[in-house]
């Protein structure tokens, strides 16, 4: 384990589901638009069988997951831990990360690997149903490959979770800080930021990056204006503010850089700032400047766009080949 990884990730594992979707639909199945809804179990399971024959794709997910898979599309070194149960999905996921490149340090444990449903609407919007399954009881500190990274990748929603995952990343977080690891956040799912902020202040003030959209940086400050994230710089020192069609803007203490969005053919978002994250780090971990590293990750976040599903592998499951178990 002599060369360093360019990221390390923990993550809740899980399996996607693709189903295209209207308004109707979600209004029917109580859900946010645009958001995460997180539901029991069983109830996913329903949803899953009542949408089967809509369901045109699955594939591996994970926030964490999908920048480990951009830094090895890169020809970067990653790493990715979490928890999986010993079901179809989680050899599933095992199996795509050995496709990838992508180290694996992950459990297999009793319970059932997460899983989500994502909507896409017309208008290209995502929505998701999930359930973390028994990755929020992830419980593994990997010390070693940690110190042996150049960033340790984790989200709020990892960051917030109950369950054993939480208070293992953030002892990963402590482990990184004092050993000189670069930290890198991203905020997902305003609700849950909005509930959590205080908290999740005190966590993202520890990093060195900070990914968050528009949504996710008014839910933690009570706005996107970037004058209102000048406390923000005083902690951490680059921030990637992501605006979607419209691009994206670096802030450091010093600079701010406008980073367009490159040219696609837009097919499925799902990812995209996943995609967007790892370009970045790929291009920090190897000494290019913030700006141009926003660069790589605009046009990685443009690639992945292109695809359904927050991958660029050709390995997926097929959904007749999943026997949705309820019990």
């Amino acid at each position: 384990m002599n060369e360093k990884y360019d990221v390390f990730g923990i993550g809740t594992a899980l399996v996607d589901y693709f189903v295209r979707s209207n308004e109707r639909i979600l209004k029917e199945n109580g859900l946010e638009k645009g958001s995460t809804n997180f539901l029991p179990r069983e109830k996913l399971d329903k949803l899953h069988v009542k949408l089967s024959r809509s369901i045109f794709a699955c594939f591996p997910g994970d926030n964490a997951r999908n920048v480990c898979e951009g830094i090895s599309f890169l020809g970067g070194r990653s790493a990715y831990a979490g928890r999986v149960g010993e079901d179809m999905e989680g050899e599933f996921f095992q199996r795509s990360l050995n496709a990838q490149r992508i180290e694996s340090l992950v459990e297999e444990k009793p319970g059932r690997t997460g899983k989500t449903i994502t909507f896409i609407t017309p208008d290209f919007q995502r929505t998701f149903a999930a359930d973390l399954g028994n990755g929020i009881e992830y419980e593994s500190l990997p010390a070693s490959h940690i110190k042996n990274s150049r960033f340790l990748y984790l989200t709020s929603i990892t960051l917030l979770s109950r369950g054993n995952i939480s208070k293992n990343a953030r002892k990963a977080l402590n482990l990184a800080g004092k050993t000189g690891v670069q930290i890198a956040i991203s905020l997902e799912n305003p609700p849950m930021i909005l509930d959590n902020k205080n908290d999740l202040m005190d966590i993202v003030s520890s990093s060195n990056v900070l990914f968050a959209n528009e949504a996710e940086m008014k839910a933690l400050i009570g706005s996107s204006d970037e004058k209102k994230m000048k406390n923000l710089l005083e902690n951490i020192p680059i921030i990637y503010l992501k605006k979607g069609k419209n691009g994206s803007v670096l802030l450091s203490r010093k600079d701010r850089y406008v980073i367009p969005a490159y040219p696609t053919r837009v097919v499925d978002t799902t990812g995209a700032g996943d995609f967007y994250a790892a370009g970045v780090l790929f291009g920090l971990s190897r000494g290019q400047s913030a700006e141009k590293a926003g660069h790589k990750g605009a046009k990685l976040a443009a690639k992945v766009i292109e695809r359904f599903g927050a991958t660029l592998s050709s390995l997926r499951l097929k959904p007749a080949e999943v026997t949705i178990n309820q019990t």
